[in-house]
């Protein structure tokens, strides 16, 4: 066995699990492909691709491991890529990183500090690509922790970077920092317009098709609520489909999904007036976002549950609710959650 067949392997693992049209049997196999080929890894000396393999094996593992895990060992990788000299798989490492760790709500202002440490290091070496990408992840982070980004992205008035300089991959990338940002801002009319671009490129891989439907979904009942953009017909659609994608991606991951599929159905619950089932969801999405180390989500579910009491004049308990996704948020370094989780209190209490 060579150290290009385990390339080899580790490709084929990444194919299964980026496709489109993403199946649970190709994650499953893709996983197993992925860890065979891990452990052959570690009984050769095959050091000069080690890194390499380390950064296409994350989005393999991403799926079936708890996302925490998988980003520490792309800042591995990044140290290994360092060391050997390898600094192109070195970087895309520091990239993969900084992704995973703000989609597994690690605190804000701590990847903040080491996009920045990546940045400086990423600069120096002048790798514009890994510098794009490091740069949009530290506009995300900065806009939720509300420091100011520093990072010019030329996305002009429209927030949209143009597709002749950024490419494919980087729009995609530029679109999901719209929809991920404007989620968490609230802004759901353009969280909407962002995640319907994205699930229509034929890019888009199989990790942020999972992450773009569950936020299509929960935006969709904030819209219907208001009035806007989306009939009762598509709500139903939209909503089930990110429950079936959800359920499929909990079968490989329960970890890093099942309180995602308690979050959606709570809403569905709440929508459809069936107060009990909806409470019992959201308790149930409190608890998994929690074991999963998710400090972010679990606000997310608190903040949903308050919502949900508010509507039906609980408002003691919409109140005790408000003030738990604050301290979950504070947690996480979302200033902006914060206040807004304090305006909200303020509102019912006054």
């Amino acid at each position: 066995l060579c150290k290009h067949s385990l390339v080899g392997f580790i490709q084929f693992a990444f194919v299964l699990c980026q496709v489109k049209a993403l199946s649970l049997s190709n994650v499953q196999v893709g996983c197993k492909i992925g860890e065979i080929a891990m452990s052959m890894l570690d009984h050769f000396d095959y050091s000069e691709i080690k890194t390499s393999v380390v950064h296409i094996y994350s989005y393999v593992q991403q799926h079936c491991n708890p996302i925490q895990k998988v980003a520490e060992s792309a800042a591995k990788g990044f140290e290994l890529g360092i060391a050997c000299g390898d600094t192109v798989s070195a970087f895309l490492n520091a990239v993969q990183h900084i992704r995973l760790s703000i989609m597994g709500g690690r605190r804000l202002p701590d990847v903040l500090r080491e996009t920045d440490k990546y940045l400086s290091i990423v600069g120096h070496h002048r790798n514009t690509l890994s510098t794009a990408y490091l740069s949009i992840y530290r506009q995300m982070i900065a806009t939720l922790t509300g420091i100011n980004s520093g990072v010019t992205t030329d996305q002009g008035e429209s927030g949209e970077a143009p597709e002749q300089v950024y490419g494919n991959r980087r729009t995609l990338l530029s679109h999901f920092q719209q929809a991920w940002q404007s989620f968490w801002l609230g802004y759901n009319e353009r969280c909407h317009h962002y995640c319907e671009k994205l699930l229509g490129m034929t890019q888009l891989g199989g990790h942020h098709r999972i992450l773009a439907n569950f936020y299509y979904g929960l935006n969709s009942f904030s819209l219907s609520r208001k009035g806007q953009l989306i009939k009762a017909a598509k709500l139903k659609q939209v909503t089930k489909d990110a429950l079936i994608v959800m359920r499929e991606a909990e079968e490989v991951s329960k970890w890093n999904y099942r309180n995602k599929v308690f979050l959606l159905q709570a809403e569905i619950h709440s929508h459809e007036g069936k107060i009990d089932e909806a409470e019992a969801a959201y308790g149930a999405a409190i608890t998994a976002a929690r074991a999963s180390q998710f400090i972010h989500e679990q606000g997310l579910a608190c903040e949903y549950a308050a919502f949900h009491c508010k509507r039906n004049d609980k408002l003691d308990h919409a109140v005790n609710f408000f003030h738990q996704a604050k301290l979950c948020y504070n947690e996480w370094g979302c200033s902006m959650k914060v206040d807004f989780c304090i305006k909200q209190m303020s509102q019912i209490t006054n």
